[in-house]
């Protein structure tokens, strides 16, 4: 699959966040897809509920791509995630505040399907911004 095929895929996913639209995963992912975060999202099930946990605490959540580079199977994604934080997170009651948190995936793909991806966030800003507990280090 070309680099421009799978930036595609990228935007489409994007578009489908946005809108909250999870019917359309399965058409974007691997059946044995593998989130690499903390904790692992292993599986398209475990990616639907972890969409559906985010959209459930940030009911207005946006990702806004700010660019894109793609090389082999790879494409790396730099967004911009936005959010009011409304419901409950695991344990974490909701506090009403807004984030603004810059965000970088590299996702690998596979016969047009991503198949696994790295997830990098700056967890102090995100709690700093919520009103969260720091996370121990």
């Amino acid at each position: 699959m070309s680099t421009e095929k799978n930036k595609a895929s990228v935007r489409r996913l994007n578009e489908a966040m946005n809108k909250g639209n999870l019917a359309i995963l399965p058409e974007l992912f691997a059946p044995n897809y593998v989130l690499h975060t903390t904790p692992e999202v292993k599986g398209l099930e475990a990616l639907k509920q972890s969409f559906t946990n985010l959209r459930t605490a940030f009911p207005d959540y946006h990702e806004k791509i700010e660019y894109m580079v793609a090389e082999g199977d790879l494409v790396a994604v730099f967004y911009t995630l936005t959010g009011t934080f409304k419901g409950k997170s695991g344990d974490i009651a909701p506090t009403g505040k807004k984030m603004s948190l810059p965000a970088v995936v590299l996702a690998r793909f596979k016969d047009g399907k991503q198949v696994e991806a790295w997830q990098y966030t700056d967890s102090l800003v995100w709690s700093r911004q919520l009103g969260m507990p720091i996370p121990p280090a």
